[in-house]
């Protein structure tokens, strides 16, 4: 089966290479962006099997990242899973309101997120 590409975008360098290793180990091809809006065009332009998103960034929040990717048709398929430390309900309501697929909540358990990344991608 040919690897699926996940693209994660976060501002915190140490979770990009916790993450990028987690995904690796399990057979995921990763590319990663510390800045949304770099990520917001490269995903647009080289559409990824899925996306880990973080919720609060610099320059622009993640909720607004999931809101340009819904309102692009050729985006809006795209499963997003948010990985943020925001863990109130209003938080979590919101941006899987927006079309967010799944939400986790920093530190995260590999295991769990891989489940439940595979999980929104229906490979489970």
């Amino acid at each position: 089966m040919e690897k699926k590409t996940i693209i994660v975008i976060d501002d915190d360098k140490v979770i990009l290479k916790i993450i990028t290793k987690t995904l690796e180990d399990n057979g995921f091809e990763v590319e990663c962006f510390s800045n949304p809006i770099e990520g917001l065009e490269h995903v647009k332009n080289n559409r990824p099997d899925a996306i880990i998103l973080d919720r609060i960034m610099p320059e622009m929040d993640g909720n607004d990242v999931v809101f340009a990717l819904q309102n692009d048709h050729k985006t809006r398929d795209i499963p997003i899973m948010m990985m943020t430390s925001q863990s109130h309900i209003t938080d979590i309501t919101a941006s899987l309101g927006l079309g967010a697929r799944d939400y986790i909540v920093k530190p995260f358990d590999h295991d769990n997120i891989i489940i439940r990344l595979k999980r929104i991608m229906g490979l489970l």
